[in-house]
């Protein structure tokens, strides 16, 4: 397993810390205190220096959201923008040593990867492969995120990272809670995914899983015989009690026919077509509906609209498009609308 040294050093640079500040001010450029660092980064960058040298989390109380796509309330930690910060420039630091093992099929919070990515394959395993794409076994995570062990990860970390002063800063990180990876650190997304790249690799080199992908916590492996299915299963649990970690017990393991479908990141895959979940669905339709009562929609109505339209453009859902969004939307005019306000924002320097 190869180490790294002297990541200390690039971490505090002069040029990390102006691409962390970059990265980290997008979407936020109207926000005055955000506004200070992006717009007259060289003023600020002795003191992002110190800040880091002596780097503590400040303290946070969980707000608590509810997640469309997974369908579940989640407890978020929102940090401050100097924090935010600080994570973009471990995760710059961190980001080419954790890709180097990254799983080809790990799609969630992954520059290039998402969803769609995943939904390409996805079709093209189960159409082009009925035989071994036969049964299904889907599962996830026990509230991965908030049980992913503080002295695992950071035994892990301290194996390939041979510099105590950057590790210090990334071990303040890991406990800003008690236990488990905050939900809304950008630093979470990186190590909940490098967490698992393990677990990736037992399940294809070891188990021989010939189609497997995974987003973020959540899991699908195909295969052509079920009671093999159930063995990787058994596998996989004693796996993650390895990692600190449990295994649902909402797993399933099912055959994909025309009829049955595996409903995976907010689409439902059929053999011979793919749709939206319903609860997408509908939320998209009721957007339509409240957008068409508006005098004007906003900026953020149509940032949404857009995005809805995303998702129906490369499902099989056009009748229903045609029927429940088209007669209420104009796309044009949104379109424009984004095109328009983004163009004065860069000519504001925001």
């Amino acid at each position: 397993m190869k180490s790294y040294k002297n990541l200390y050093k690039e971490f505090v640079s002069e040029g990390n810390i102006r691409t962390a500040v970059r990265l980290s001010s997008l979407g936020k450029r109207s926000r005055s205190k955000v506004r200070k660092y992006y717009e007259h980064p060289e003023n600020h960058i002795k003191d992002l220096q110190r800040y880091a040298t002596h780097f503590h989390n400040a303290k946070h109380s969980p707000k608590e959201i509810y997640d469309g796509i997974r369908r579940k309330k989640r407890k978020i930690v929102v940090p401050t923008y100097r924090e935010q910060i600080i994570h973009h420039m471990c995760v710059n630091i961190l980001k080419p040593i954790f890709m180097k093992g990254m799983y080809e099929h790990s799609y969630a919070s992954i520059p290039n990867r998402g969803a769609h990515r995943a939904k390409k394959f996805i079709e093209r395993w189960i159409r082009k492969d009925l035989k071994n794409t036969k049964y299904c076994l889907k599962m996830d995570i026990r509230k991965f995120f908030e049980s992913v062990p503080h002295d695992i990860l950071k035994k892990k970390l301290a194996r390939i990272i041979q510099d105590d002063d950057f590790l210090k800063v990334m071990f303040e990180i890991i406990d800003a809670t008690e236990s488990g990876l905050p939900i809304g650190f950008y630093t979470s997304q990186w190590l909940a995914n490098w967490y698992l790249q393990n677990l990736d690799h037992y399940i294809k080199e070891r188990l021989g899983a010939k189609y497997y992908v995974r987003y973020m916590d959540d899991m699908v492996i195909l295969g052509s015989n079920k009671r093999k299915l159930h063995k990787m299963r058994l596998s996989i649990v004693d796996f993650l009690h390895g990692e600190g970690l449990e295994m649902k017990d909402n797993w399933r393991i099912f055959r994909i026919t025309e009829k049955t479908d595996l409903d995976f990141m907010g689409f439902r895959f059929f053999r011979n077509r793919t749709t939206l979940r319903r609860s997408i669905f509908l939320k998209a339709r009721r957007k339509a509906r409240r957008i068409a009562k508006k005098a004007k929609a906003t900026t953020y109505d149509a940032r949404q609209m857009l995005s809805y339209l995303g998702w129906l453009d490369c499902t099989d859902t056009y009748n229903a498009y045609l029927k429940y969004i088209k007669p209420y939307i104009d796309f044009g005019y949104l379109k424009l609308k984004i095109s328009t306000y983004d163009r004065r924002r860069i000519a504001c320097g925001n």
